[in-house]
C-alpha cells in the first residue's frame, strides 16, 4: 500500500478536527433546540417585565410558536452574554469576563493601547472591522473592557466635575458599566457627533449580522438609565441580535429585562 504524504496526513488531520468541532456545536445546538421551551413561563415573564410595552407583550403572545423557537436559539447561546448590568443589577467586583483579548497588533484601529475584550466578541468585532473597511468605512474602537477598579475611578471623577444627578445620566456606578462584560465596544468620538456618519449608518443597518447591538438609543432614556449613546455597541451574539430586532423593537434592554425575568 502507497503511504500517505505528509500533506494528505495534515489535511486528514484538519478535516477530523473541524468536523468533530462543527458536530459539537450542532449537538448544543440541537439539544438547546430540544430543551422543552416553558410557555407559561413566557407569559409570566413578558407579563413580569414591568417595563416591556403592551404591544410587545401582544407581539410575543400572538406569535407563541415562533417565538418559541427562536427563544430555544438564544437559550443555546452562552448565558454571559445576556447578562443585565444597570443600576438595578449590578456586577460584583470580581466579576469574570471570561478570556480577554488585547486588541493590540490585531489590525483594528484603536485610540490608545491597551484595551481588551472578552475572546469571543473580539472575534466577531474582527470580522465586522474588516468587512466595513472593505466599504471604504473607518471604525475606530475608543473604549473596550473596563474592570471593577477602573469604572470606580471614572464614575467619582465625573461626579467630581458635574455633579451625581448629571453623572448619572451618562456614567454607570461601579457595577453598573456593561464595559465590566467584556462584550462592549464604544466608536470613533464618543460624541453623538458620530450619529448621521456613513460609520455610523453601516452599523445601525448591519452590526446585528455580527452579533452587535445599540444599548442606549435615542428616545429610552427613561428606559435604559442613561442617555442617548449612538457608538455603544454590545455584542448578545448573532441569534440575541435576531431575537431582539424581531420581538422587543430593537431595543436591547427590553429583551434583557425579558431574558432575566425568563430565566429566573
Amino acid at each position: 500500500m502507497k503511504p500517505y504524504s505528509k500533506l494528505t496526513i495534515l489535511l486528514l488531520a484538519v478535516f477530523l478536527v473541524f468536523g468533530a468541532s462543527c458536530t459539537a456545536k450542532e449537538k448544543k445546538v440541537q439539544a438547546a433546540a430540544e430543551e422543552p421551551v416553558d410557555e407559561e413561563a413566557i407569559r409570566i415573564a413578558s407579563i413580569a417585565v414591568s417595563q416591556l410595552p403592551d404591544d410587545m407583550q401582544g407581539n410575543i403572545l400572538d406569535n407563541m410558536e415562533s417565538f418559541k423557537a427562536d427563544l430555544a436559539a438564544v437559550m443555546a447561546e452562552e448565558s454571559r452574554f445576556f447578562i443585565i448590568a444597570d443600576k438595578s443589577h449590578l456586577l460584583t467586583a470580581d466579576y469574570n469576563p471570561g478570556e480577554l483579548v488585547s486588541l493590540d497588533g490585531k489590525g483594528i484601529k484603536v485610540n490608545k493601547k491597551g484595551m481588551k475584550l472578552e475572546k469571543v466578541t473580539f472575534e466577531a468585532l474582527k470580522k465586522m472591522l474588516d468587512d466595513s473597511a472593505k466599504e471604504g468605512l473607518s471604525l475606530m474602537v475608543s473604549s473596550a473592557y473596563r474592570d471593577y477598579k477602573y469604572q470606580v475611578g471614572l464614575y467619582n471623577y465625573y461626579i467630581s466635575k458635574y455633579g451625581k444627578e448629571k453623572t448619572d445620566t451618562f456614567s454607570a456606578p461601579p457595577g453598573a458599566s456593561q464595559h465590566q462584560l467584556g462584550t462592549v465596544v464604544d466608536f470613533n468620538d464618543v460624541e453623538n457627533t458620530f450619529a448621521g456618519t456613513r460609520e455610523e449608518k453601516w452599523l445601525t443597518e448591519n452590526a446585528w449580522k455580527y452579533g452587535f447591538s445599540l444599548s442606549f438609543p435615542k428616545g429610552y432614556e427613561d428606559v435604559t438609565g442613561y442617555d442617548w449613546e449612538s457608538w455603544h455597541f454590545r455584542y448578545v451574539t448573532r441569534s440575541g441580535a435576531e431575537f431582539q430586532k424581531k420581538y422587543f423593537n430593537n431595543i436591547q434592554h427590553y429583551m434583557l429585562l425579558f431574558l432575566d425575568s425568563y430565566r429566573n
